[in-house]
């Protein structure tokens, strides 16, 4: 496939012009402007402090508990999927990841609490292992916008923050309760908790279950093995011990089953298994002592340390044919980390500086019977560690009222290790890799509430341990595809304008950005029967987003977003793989005392820019409806949420949702209600 080789230039140069105009307009609003109040969502992943998201270079977006209590998603990656230019795919309903402007799996770092969820594999399962109740809000970056995070955020970082207590100057006690029944998948959703708290300390405990069978598409057949069932527990409190130590504490607990990942004989699957997770747990322990002291330029000092443990244990039922058959092997993934940050107040500097390390353990364990009856422990990948030592500082650098700097560093030292020990897996004994990033973001908020920012950052990925040490066998197929121990670093050079609104009745963001990926890591085919992971070369992605919040009368509220992303492999003149296509969401709220309506409507275009070998994919579009009712009574507060998800019963599939080679058909009509009580 042939490409000019001025085309990127000429794209680029086009999407910096939209971002011009976009300014442009933006001060020809700049006097209506002054006579609106800021309405600002609030972030503390991007800068590791409270930050107004106007005032943050780069992409932000934000689910709230509210938010996916009304919409009745099936996983998370379907609440996430409403944030523009963030995009759903995976192997499941429970199994569904994201991808960020072109970039997923170990190009996004997912975080609970701010702490990582290391997970390599090729089956998905990081948003699955945390109740979407326990959330109470979810803060996306965009690209490589902050250097409080190392490798893996070229994509972006997505912090998922759960419920937690606070201190009050009284003895007080709240709890909340939720009850969803779904019918698409069918089944229940329960969830509770209850905290307790005064000026010293607080202390909330939460539980839920939930349970789904196979659902069925738009056509009503049903999705064979799309089941999943899964139960969570959490424990937390935090002590302040004067007014300036507070330390935090927190155990979480989720327990997965029987979830069925879909295929059959897709993916490396031998032909006519079905894959179970009949195991997927996750526990936590978290302590965060935070020391504040008083009249000084220190204004925080805290020291977080955490343990993790993520296990995945799989199993293959209705296996009929071919050599062998995996017996319930194991894996588990542990990682114990530990970050000092420390804030720091200089006037018109805010410092933002620290350290972490972490150290991750991956084991995997399992056998595979032949049919010669000979056991063999044959797994696809090796035991493996990875040490990651780094160091950070970002400082705010308020050059005028209306001008601020961001300037953000940071390296990083990581040391992989490959105990290897299997006959198929590739050992390729240690790897060591010393890199660094960083950026720069330059805000002017020339008309209140308007703002316009410009960012370029530089960022890394280490090859994670699948890419470097794997051996899999395609069944049905004949191809295998394996690893290399010899890859190197992606490298990345982004670059972003955004024009912002944070009015009280009109609210938008536009964003024009380039991602330009040095050493991108793909497949290639190296010979007749062998997948080879390889540094591909240079790989650019260009996108362009919109967004807008319009409340245009009183009680009602317009809104809607859209997002195009473009991705080429330069090296070899070829569509990138697993790029969104143009898709959007638009819909119309309205609030009648304490009743409410919305009606909305989510579409994708076509994709048709395809690796030569890949498969185009379809448009869709999908109406959505929901309606609520609160009334407080008795010192309880209720809301009720029905909703129809998919009103059409469209039959449609996602062009994102090819991990291991597969394709299926996303559910149709799916009714939820939902029943929230609070105190």
């Amino acid at each position: 496939m042939s490409y000019p080789p001025r085309r990127a230039s000429r794209l680029l140069r086009c999407v910096c012009g939209i971002g011009l105009v976009l300014v442009c307009a933006g001060a020809a609003f700049g006097a209506e402007a002054k006579q609106d109040s800021s309405l600002d969502e609030v972030l503390v992943t991007a800068r590791g402090i409270a930050a107004p998201a106007s005032k943050t270079p780069g992409g932000t977006g934000v689910v709230t508990a509210e938010e996916i209590r009304e919409t009745g998603p099936v996983s998370l990656a379907d609440a996430l999927a409403r944030i523009p230019g963030v995009t759903k795919n995976g192997d499941s309903p429970w199994g569904a990841d994201v991808s960020i402007r072109g970039l997923g799996r170990d190009s996004v770092v997912i975080m609970v609490d701010g702490v990582r969820m290391n997970m390599t594999t090729d089956i998905n399962g990081r948003l699955g292992v945390v109740n979407q109740n326990d959330i109470e809000r979810i803060e996306v970056l965009k690209g490589p916008i902050s250097a409080l995070y190392g490798s893996g955020s070229t994509g972006g970082v997505i912090n998922i923050i759960t419920k937690k207590g606070t201190f009050t100057a009284r003895r007080e006690l709240h709890g909340e309760a939720d009850a969803t029944y779904s019918t698409n998948p069918q089944g229940p959703d329960l969830y509770g908790n209850m905290s307790v708290s005064d000026e010293r300390y607080w202390l909330i405990g939460s539980g839920g279950w939930r349970e789904a069978a196979s659902y069925y598409d738009g056509r009503g057949q049903k999705e064979h093995n799309s089941q999943f069932s899964d139960w969570q527990g959490k424990l937390a409190g935090a002590f302040k011990w004067t007014d300036e130590h507070t330390t935090q504490l927190q155990y979480q607990h989720m327990d997965g089953s029987q979830i069925g990942v879909l295929g059959g004989n897709s993916g490396g699957l031998p032909r006519n298994a079905d894959l179970t997770l009949r195991e997927n747990n996750r526990r936590l322990v978290q302590m965060v002592h935070s020391f504040a002291p008083k009249n000084s330029v220190l204004t925080e000092s805290s020291l977080d340390l955490s343990w993790q443990l993520l296990e995945r244990n799989p199993r293959m039922d209705n296996f009929t044919s071919g050599a062998m058959a995996w017996q319930q092997p194991t894996g588990t993934h542990e990682t114990v980390a530990g970050r000092w940050k420390n804030v720091v107040d200089l006037g018109p500097h805010t410092i933002v500086a620290g350290a972490e390390v972490s150290n991750w353990d991956m084991r995997s364990r399992g056998h595979a019977l032949t049919t010669g009856g000979v056991l063999k422990n044959l797994m696809a990948v090796p035991d493996a560690s990875q040490l990651v030592s780094g160091a950070f500082a970002e400082d705010d650098w308020k050059l005028a009222p209306a001008w601020t700097l961001n300037l953000g560093g940071r390296v990083d030292a990581v040391h992989i290790t490959n105990g290897g020990g299997t006959p198929i897996s590739k050992s390729g004994g240690e790897k060591n890799d010393n890199n660094w990033g960083g950026h720069a973001g330059l805000t002017w908020d020339f008309s209140d509430p308007w703002s316009v920012s410009a960012l370029a950052a530089t960022s890394y990925r280490t090859p994670n341990i699948l890419e470097l040490y794997k051996s899999i066998t395609l069944s049905g197929t004949g191809l295998t595809e394996v690893g290399d121990p010899n890859l190197k670093p992606e490298e990345s050079r982004f670059f972003e304008l955004s024009l912002k609104r944070a009015g009280e009745s009109l609210r938008l963001t536009s964003s024009v950005y380039a991602n330009l990926l040095h050493n991108y890591i793909s497949r290639e085919r190296t010979n007749a029967t062998t997948y080879t992971m390889t540094n591909i070369g240079t790989a650019e992605i260009y996108g362009v987003e919109q967004s807008i919040e319009w409340d245009f009368a009183k009680g009602w509220l317009a809104y809607a977003n859209a997002a195009y992303t473009q991705g080429r492999d330069e090296t070899h003149g070829a569509w990138l793989p697993f790029i969104a296509p143009l898709s959007g969401l638009v819909g119309v709220k309205q609030t009648i005392g304490p009743w409410w309506w919305a009606l909305e409507s989510q579409a994708a275009a076509e994709q048709n820019n395809v690796t030569p070998t890949g498969t185009r994919g379809e448009s869709w579009i999908v109406l959505n409806a929901r309606t609520g009712y609160s009334v407080e009574t008795g010192g309880l507060k209720h809301a009720f949420t029905l909703g129809v998800n998919n009103l059409a019963n469209t039959s449609y599939s996602n062009y994102m949702a090819t991990s291991r080679g597969l394709e299926y058909r996303e559910p149709g009509i799916n009714g939820y209600a939902n029943y929230h009580v609070s105190f």
